[in-house]
């Protein structure tokens, strides 16, 4: 005998689980624009200096240098004074910041570029320069400096409303993350006890292994079913609480870029979003989100020997750059 009350309560239950599921997606997936497709234009002049000097970023770092951690002092301080010296090519004076580490002082470096009406408001852009044991971390995170160092460049000229502040962070990889010795957890507590107001924190992390090979790409549980399964993009990804700053960012890149771009507002129960230095900004209370080319769900290299200069994409990775400055005028022009 048909329950008409009991069916109703169903039909009301199973309803409340599809709005609730699809407000769900529409939180943590739907992201503004469209993500590229097709075959991107052949780099122009400008663009073919910025490959370049990309690559020479990074063979400094990960082949000149090669591993750069706090058993290897002399090298780690080596990679702090060419990212100096990369940065004041490209027009700037660095500053320094001491991260005293067991019996060492290492530095985070920063350049600062003052915005106008708005220039107590701060849109921080960094990267971590050292890396683990057993790897020259060429993607892991040459890669991300790279794009830092020319991003300082291609930004010395722009009209911000908003500061943008250009950081190399030390001591991002194990055993430093989350401890006091973290470069950007030390940045990201002096700038709270400042009373800095850090609109939002973008970190540099992987950012030079493309691939158009079928199948390349793998997700963190369930993601698979929303995201592309070749890994040909970049992911802008955040916790709930900086979804805005994810919806912006993406946005703006998307609307500028030749590469495809992806953007996830997760829950910070997912354990890998957490894995770079927007954890930092995010445990100062501070919006931040990571800009990645998925780390270990792509790169067959990540953390050992062979993640080397030569397996990268400089010519994908001039895009992402030249994208990227883009969409950082329009973040600090809001």
């Amino acid at each position: 005998m048909w329950n008409r009350p009991l069916a109703l309560a169903l039909m009301g239950l199973v309803g409340l689980l599809l709005l609730v599921l699809g407000s769900g997606y529409w939180l943590m997936f739907q992201m503004p624009g469209s993500a590229f497709r097709g075959e991107p234009s052949p780099l122009d002049a400008r663009g073919e200096a910025v490959r370049d000097r990309l690559l020479g970023h990074v063979r400094t770092l990960s082949d000149e240098i090669g591993e750069r951690h706090y058993w290897r002092p002399e090298a780690l301080h080596a990679a702090a004074d060419a990212i100096e010296d990369a940065l004041r090519e490209a027009g700037h004076e660095p500053h320094r910041q001491p991260v005293p580490t067991g019996d060492e002082t290492f530095h985070n470096l920063e350049v600062r570029l003052p915005g106008r009406d708005r220039a107590d408001e701060v849109l921080v852009i960094g990267a971590h320069y050292d890396t683990l044991r057993g790897t020259p971390g060429a993607d892991d995170n040459a890669s991300g400096v790279a794009v830092l160092i020319e991003l300082a460049r291609l930004l010395q000229e722009a009209e911000l409303e908003r500061s943008v502040h250009l950081v190399a962070f030390v001591n991002e990889e194990a055993p430093f993350f989350g401890s006091d010795a973290m470069g950007s957890l030390r940045y990201a507590r002096e700038a709270r006890a400042r009373g800095d107001d850090i609109v939002g924190m973008i970190s540099l992390e992987m950012l030079g292994y493309f691939t158009d090979a079928p199948d390349s790409q793998r997700h963190p549980p369930l993601l698979d079913l929303v995201y592309p399964s070749t890994g040909n993009f970049v992911a802008f990804v955040g916790n709930l609480a900086s979804r805005r700053l994810v919806r912006e960012a993406t946005g703006a890149f998307r609307d500028h870029a030749e590469v495809p771009a992806e953007g996830l507002a997760a829950p910070e129960l997912i354990r890998d979003i957490r894995r770079s230095d927007h954890w930092a900004f995010w445990e100062m209370g501070y919006p931040a989100l990571m800009l990645t080319d998925t780390a270990n769900f792509r790169n067959p290299n990540y953390h050992g020997p062979h993640d080397t200069w030569d397996t990268l994409d400089y010519e994908t990775m001039a895009r992402v750059t030249l994208a990227l400055a883009r969409a950082v005028e329009e973040l600090a022009r809001p």
